[in-house]
């Protein structure tokens, strides 16, 4: 008889339980749901130096390259508390992310879809907490101060043409694509992959994220991310005087020996990228620093790194169909040639050049002529002179179109 009574006022506790929750459910504002994002597909021809081709690709990476964003938020009660989620995905061609694709794969037909993200958050007036798979705090220092915006045809990581195979090389070759010679200390997932150049901890991690309040015109964000790896980064979005500018900061170090040329030690990376854009004339220019460093790494196997990207050009609305925007880019990956001390290596420098034309229709498409050439000089003793002195350099011309929803 009693335990009747026991489990009768167990369900009765549970009822009113539950009565409570959705009564507090129906007070509570009704969540928001969105779907956004953008399809950059654009057709390449290429020239390495010995042969050419021609291919319909997704264009430009990971991060710009196509993706659909399902993301929700909610008001938790009044005291200013809020919860929300983000799931991004994918709808690549099958030789995107550009670092998997040479000579040989560049034209592979069919297409994939994939997850780049999925995280949750909590907040309110303190600040942030994401857990999950996401855009750390270091992730794109060198990329998004960037306040032409003319992100989706040219960003200071090298994506076109990473993996190919560099032509001109002597028998016996250890460094064989241009990723090898753009290899990324920090990062360990690229590691037989062939690196990016800048940008280095510039993936999703999986990991959690404290947003501080921001404080008028600066953030601050500190990260843990699986494998070890700790960054914080600050971000400057306002005005000097009458120029709209930016500034974004950022140091992650990997604890876990991220390095790809075998670091027991870890490896750090210091970022900085700053830009400027006059509102009146449409100037604007663009530079982002970088600095790596492996600890215990094999003597002269390319284990202090540097970077620096520059952009600059006019973007002005001519016309009534949208900006047009005309610019340059030049940059250097000093150093990166990572693969142990071999072949007599004892540096190596990338030189990447490019020039696009950037035609706005509103603020949902944009139409680019991209050019790119990339060239690549190596220092070393007599054997490494023989082996990469004579590497053709690599050069793309892309027709490319970006769509927002």
């Amino acid at each position: 008889m009693n335990k009747n009574k026991l489990i009768k006022g167990a369900c009765l506790v549970a009822a009113v339980s539950m009565f409570s929750l959705q009564t507090a459910m129906a007070e509570e504002e009704g969540p928001s749901f969105s779907i956004s994002g953008w399809i950059n597909e654009a057709v390449a021809s290429w020239d390495d130096g010995v042969d050419s081709g021609f291919a319909q690709i997704s264009d430009n990476g990971t991060t710009l390259g196509s993706r659909i964003t399902f993301a929700g938020s909610a008001d938790l009660n009044d005291k200013g508390l809020n919860a929300g989620f983000e799931v991004i995905v994918e709808p690549l061609s099958r030789n995107t992310p550009l670092i998997f694709s040479d000579q040989n794969t560049f034209d592979t037909t069919g297409a994939d879809i994939g997850v780049l993200g999925s995280s949750a958050y909590f907040g309110g007036n303190w600040g942030k907490i994401t857990f999950g798979t996401q855009s750390m705090p270091t992730d794109n220092i060198a990329v998004l101060a960037d306040p032409s915006l003319t992100l989706w045809s040219g960003i200071s990581p090298v994506f076109r043409g990473n993996g190919f195979t560099i032509q001109g090389l002597g028998g016996g070759a250890a460094n064989t694509s241009w990723g090898s010679f753009l290899n990324c200390l920090t990062s360990n997932e690229l590691t037989g992959i062939g690196g990016i150049g800048i940008d280095c901890n510039g993936i999703y991690r999986n990991g959690i994220r404290y947003d501080f309040p921001e404080f008028g015109d600066v953030s601050v964000a500190i990260g843990y991310a699986n494998d070890d790896i700790v960054d914080i980064a600050a971000k400057y979005n306002g005005k000097i005087g009458k120029l709209n500018a930016v500034l974004h900061v950022g140091y992650a170090n990997n604890s876990d020996g991220g390095s790809v040329v075998g670091a027991s030690g870890g490896a750090d990376i210091f970022q900085i990228q700053g830009g400027l854009l006059d509102p009146n004339t449409g100037l604007f220019g663009t530079l982002a620093l970088q600095f790596e460093k492996a600890d215990g790494a094999i003597a002269g196997s390319g284990d202090d790194t540097d970077a620096f990207y520059f952009k600059g050009g006019i973007k002005k609305k001519w016309w009534d169909i949208g900006d047009t925007a005309f610019y340059f880019e030049y940059a250097n990956y000093n150093d990166q040639f990572g693969a142990g001390n071999v072949d007599g290596i004892t540096g190596s420098e990338v030189e990447f050049f490019g020039l696009s034309v950037d035609q706005y229709f509103g603020s949902k498409l944009i139409i680019y002529l991209k050019y790119e050439n990339l060239s690549l000089d190596v220092d070393g003793d007599a054997t490494a002179q023989a082996i990469y002195g004579g590497a053709e350099d690599l050069s793309f011309l892309i027709l490319g179109a970006t769509f927002f929803f």
